[in-house]
């Protein structure tokens, strides 16, 4: 086809030099938004930790109506147990306050919290301790301390908190008081 005097040349496609202008444009918008994003993920974690530090709250509230107290630190069958594992077990229906085993209703709610591992106690099977933990959002087992029953210990409650994403915390003090003023827990997060 003539257009005066001219052949009118179909152009067919992209030209190299613009492919490689969409794709330079692409990457430097992926790479932004990678790097704004990642940047929220800390935030998100901290929300997610303080989220399901009010959950344990509600479920550590939820016991005590039950049983008259918080779970505490006590011996279960003549052993000493951490107090990550005391939470996990009264919270989920097998330690009364006393140390005592028991088949009681779970007050976990598992769609929401995450945990070390898969067991839980099974209705119905005598009851026993099971070795697991509720765990942050990066993995470690929050942290919880109470124990009235020690004279040192001035809290009228109970402490609980995760240590952040650098897994760093200093103990609880033995009267029952946060260390949060430590440099090792400048990004724990404590329940209120």
């Amino acid at each position: 086809m003539l257009v005066e005097g001219h052949r009118c040349l179909r152009k067919r496609g992209f030209s190299l030099f613009e492919i490689v202008g969409v794709v330079t444009i692409m990457v430097i918008l992926m790479t932004m938004l990678a790097i704004g994003v990642g940047g929220f993920m800390p935030l998100s974690r901290s929300k997610d930790a303080n989220t399901d530090i009010i959950r344990i709250q509600q479920a550590l509230e939820k016991y005590k109506l039950k049983f008259g107290e918080y779970p505490k630190k006590v011996d279960v069958e003549g052993s000493a147990q951490p107090m990550g594992k005391i939470l996990f077990n009264a919270l989920a229906g097998t330690l009364a306050p006393n140390g005592k085993l028991g088949n009681f209703p779970s007050l976990l709610d598992r769609g929401s919290l995450e945990f070390a591992n898969e067991s839980f106690p099974i209705v119905g099977d005598p009851p026993a301790l099971v070795d697991n933990a509720i765990v942050d959002p990066w993995g470690n087992a929050y942290q919880y301390r109470y124990d009235p029953d020690d004279s040192s210990w001035e809290n009228f409650t109970y402490v609980l908190f995760s240590a952040g994403p650098d897994t760093v915390f200093t103990e609880v003090t033995v009267e029952g008081q946060k260390n949060a003023g430590a440099l090792n827990n400048n990004d724990n997060i404590y329940a209120q």
